[in-house]
């Protein structure tokens, strides 16, 4: 792949930003330039002007690219008010690109009149999994969107290798693959031995386990159409996450064949609102 020159992830990183934060920008943006946009524009479902919202958009690198081409309008939403306040707005704002931010759990709040119908696109990337009930998620989803608006869903399934996010532990064993398939009482002493701050969540995801089929199944009880899907042995954020000239590599050609969807790194789908 061609060098990457001077971008808008570049420009924030000479920023005085947190590391942490400089990494993460870094790896949103470059996703969302490089594989995001250019899936979404194969589909014809990049528009010009388009009103985009990013839910669980966290710094906001991804919703960034979406504003750097010239949407119309860009909120990011996330659970997380005080990293809305005191990092993404800010950040945004010194780059001189028009973003909202603001803090919203899109199952257990309502969905304000102003933001009804007035999305062509949400983006809900590595955030799905993470949701108590995706069906009720894509359902409040489905009234931001205007008719022909799309849902775009990235997230690894529960039985993929690192599917129960076992590296939050931040302990040797959490670079296991599949460690968090074992039964949850073996599974269980290793999270209790790992970083306190994230044992609730990897519980959680334990008892949710977000699988490719479910994601897929709720998309159509909530009047969604599957436009598209993708499936990756490896992630094409691992290029941007690590900097290092790590390939995706897709499996989507592979996925009738058992355990394909269950086993890839990452479930990939473009949903549709019927226009």
């Amino acid at each position: 792949m061609s060098p990457i020159h001077h971008d808008l992830a570049s420009r924030a990183s000479a920023l005085d930003l947190h590391p942490r934060t400089s990494r993460n920008v870094r790896m949103q943006y470059r996703l969302a330039v490089h594989t995001l946009i250019p899936w979404l524009t194969k589909l014809g479902l990049m528009r010009d002007n388009a009103a985009v919202c990013e839910i669980g958009c966290a710094e906001g690198g991804v919703l960034a690219a979406f504003a750097e081409r010239s949407a119309s309008f860009a909120l990011g939403t996330d659970i997380q008010g005080a990293l809305l306040t005191q990092i993404s707005a800010p950040l945004w704002q010194r780059l001189g690109l028009p973003m909202e931010f603001t803090q919203h759990d899109v199952i257990y709040e309502d969905i304000p009149g102003e933001w009804q119908r007035r999305f062509d696109l949400v983006i809900l990337r590595d955030v799905i999994e993470h949701l108590d009930d995706p069906m009720i998620a894509l359902r409040n989803i489905t009234r931001l969107l205007k008719p022909g608006g799309a849902v775009i869903v990235t997230f690894p399934p529960y039985t993929s290798p690192f599917g129960g996010h076992q590296q939050l532990m931040s302990t040797p064993a959490g670079g296991i693959p599949f460690l968090h398939l074992l039964p949850w009482k073996i599974f269980s002493g290793f999270v209790r031995k790992g970083d306190p701050v994230n044992q609730e969540e990897i519980e959680r995801l334990h008892q949710i386990r977000c699988s490719a089929k479910g994601v897929i199944q709720a998309a159509l009880a909530a009047g969604l159409i599957v436009r598209d899907e993708r499936y990756f042995a490896l992630r094409p954020v691992f290029r941007w996450k690590y900097e290092m000239p790590i390939p995706s590599f897709e499996i989507t050609s592979l996925k009738m064949l058992p355990f394909v969807r269950s086993l890839a790194m990452e479930a990939a789908f473009v949903l549709q609102l019927p226009a």
